[in-house]
């Protein structure tokens, strides 16, 4: 799951030679040149700093709670980042016609679209704004260009789910209506019809607000294995002196360039000193870990990588926390540069014992993943068994072989894939009823294209979710808009697509199978439900 990333691409990695050949990194070198040609000059600013917490904090709050990011509902029209084909960058004469032409402005047009769309990321101090600080409205008329170019490709802002699935909240795409105002405002020169230094505020937070636990791991981590790359158990005290209910809950990572994904986990605290043990028999923070805690009791909670929204359980539902609780969270480090010792830390909120709640099941679901080398690649790592034997020696275990058995494949059914595309699918029995609270799916640098449906084939088929062209930067954990209720006996099935044209040039011609390094592949897949009412 994968790196540090400096380049627009559908890479898992963060590697400084990522593959430029993913349709995103097509889409993305569009928009640059884009910009060059229309010669637009992009302000530069200085990054701002997150500072990593020293320690435990536990803010005073009362009884007061902080406020929730504000849901937008969808609308019943098509969601696309491409303009509709009436906007041009050729004027039209309107003159013979009976219509009032009403001439798009920054604030009627522009100013609530980069407010509830762009400024959450791109306010000082978002996961955005060391690319592109949007602080004011001169900032957008400035970089006007840049804007327009990364619009027109799809390239921002980011939404890789289609349509083609159920609505979700609090989604980022732009709707027709309102991106084709936006262009007229940008060709028509960009003018401002409001004071230059007005502020552009977010209008939701990709942040929880004034979280009431800052919790950094008991101590820095500094790649003390020596691995390229290193998955790493941290250890995360809360201190929760009594039974509580988590309610949100986000993996803020430190050292970006090194950090490519995160699996949380809540741990019971009769784990403890089981935890505890494993820390000091392996040096450096925490211990070596691969698909999971090792330790004999945990709860999976949430899912970290590039572009996730804070982890937030719907109101009058929560996960409860006994006193002595803790988290541990698998970190996987791509050590591509030599970085400081990481300290990603955890913010999270919660809420009393005494509040009624209703409790929340997350299930994983995984599917094969099996890429066989192209006829025009070849090489002694284009044999499946040399791959598979090198990732036992490395990890400890091969978990292809057991995923393929439990969906019922062998390698032999991906052996004819070999035009550069591999495709995988698995249905899975729904064995816990519940209501959807969230949808999430996961690939590495191959990934092409994704998709989650419920009862495949009936008359009561659903795709819960669809992403056409896979983007590593952003996998969001999508959630529905309409109640969707799981039933024991309906099918889910999972949906994978791979292409070895976005695999990493300089690498070596590989067989690529399910496993934990950011140069092999996964298809994982999470649902989170609450019970039915």
């Amino acid at each position: 799951m994968a790196a540090k990333r400096t380049s627009p691409s559908s890479s898992v990695s963060d590697d400084s030679h990522c593959s430029v050949t993913s349709n995103i990194a097509q889409r993305a070198v569009v928009a640059f040149a884009a910009v060059a040609i229309a010669g637009c000059s992009a302000s530069q600013t200085e990054p701002v700093a997150i500072e990593a917490p020293s320690v435990t904090t536990v803010p005073e709050r009362g009884d007061e709670t902080s406020s929730s990011a504000p849901e937008t509902e969808p609308s019943s029209s098509t969601t696309t980042n491409v303009p509709p084909s009436s906007v041009s960058d050729e004027s039209t004469d309107d003159t013979d016609s009976g219509d009032v032409v009403v001439e798009a402005t920054f604030s009627s047009a522009v100013a609530p679209v980069m407010s509830n769309n762009c400024g959450s990321c791109h306010n000082p101090g978002g996961p955005g704004s060391v690319h592109w600080n949007l602080s004011e409205a001169r900032d957008v008329s400035e970089n006007a260009q840049f804007i327009r170019a990364a619009l027109l490709s799809g390239y921002m802002p980011p939404w890789p789910a289609s349509n083609l699935g159920v609505a979700y909240k609090n989604s980022f795409a732009i709707e027709d209506e309102a991106l084709a105002p936006i262009i007229e405002w940008i060709d028509n020169g960009a003018v401002l019809d409001v004071d230059p230094t007005t502020p552009v505020i977010g209008g939701r937070s990709v942040r929880i607000e004034d979280p009431d636990l800052v919790v950094p791991p008991t101590e820095p981590y500094d790649n003390e294995s020596g691995r390229f790359d290193d998955y790493r158990c941290l250890v995360y005290y809360p201190k929760i002196e009594r039974t509580s209910w988590l309610r949100k809950l986000q993996f803020i990572p430190d050292q970006t360039e090194v950090v490519h994904h995160a699996l949380g986990y809540l741990v019971p605290a009769s784990q403890i000193e089981a935890a505890r043990q494993r820390d000091l028999d392996d040096p450096g923070s925490g211990w070596e870990c691969f698909g999971g805690t090792g330790l004999a009791e945990d709860t999976y909670l949430v899912g970290w990588a590039p572009g996730q929204l804070p982890l937030e359980y719907p109101e009058g539902t929560g996960l409860a926390i006994e006193p002595g609780d803790f988290f541990v969270v698998q970190v996987h480090y791509h050590y591509e540069i030599a970085v400081d010792p990481d300290a990603s830390w955890l913010e999270i909120d919660v809420e009393p014992a005494t509040s009624d709640l209703e409790p929340i099941s997350i299930t994983r679901y995984l599917t094969p993943a099996e890429i066989p080398c192209s006829t025009d690649e070849e090489g002694p790592l284009c044999d499946r068994d040399v791959i598979a034997n090198l990732r036992r020696v490395e990890f400890g275990q091969l978990p292809a072989d057991f995923i393929n058995a439990s969906c019922g494949v062998t390698p032999a059914s991906f052996a004819h894939m070999t035009d550069g595309v591999a495709w995988s699918s698995c249905d899975r029995v729904v064995q816990e009823p519940g209501e959807i609270v969230s949808v999430l799916g996961h690939m590495h640098d191959l990934g092409a294209q994704y998709r989650m449906t419920l009862n495949p084939g009936t008359d009561r088929e659903e795709i819960l979710l669809d992403i056409p062209d896979w983007d590593y930067d952003w996998q969001y954990s999508y959630r529905p808009v309409e109640t969707i209720e799981l039933q024991i006996g309906d099918v889910l099935r999972f949906e994978c697509t791979w292409e070895r044209s976005r695999r990493d040039p300089n690498l070596a011609p590989a067989y690529v199978l399910w496993s934990y390094g950011s140069d092999d592949e996964m298809c994982f897949s999470s649902v989170t439900t609450r019970p039915l009412k």
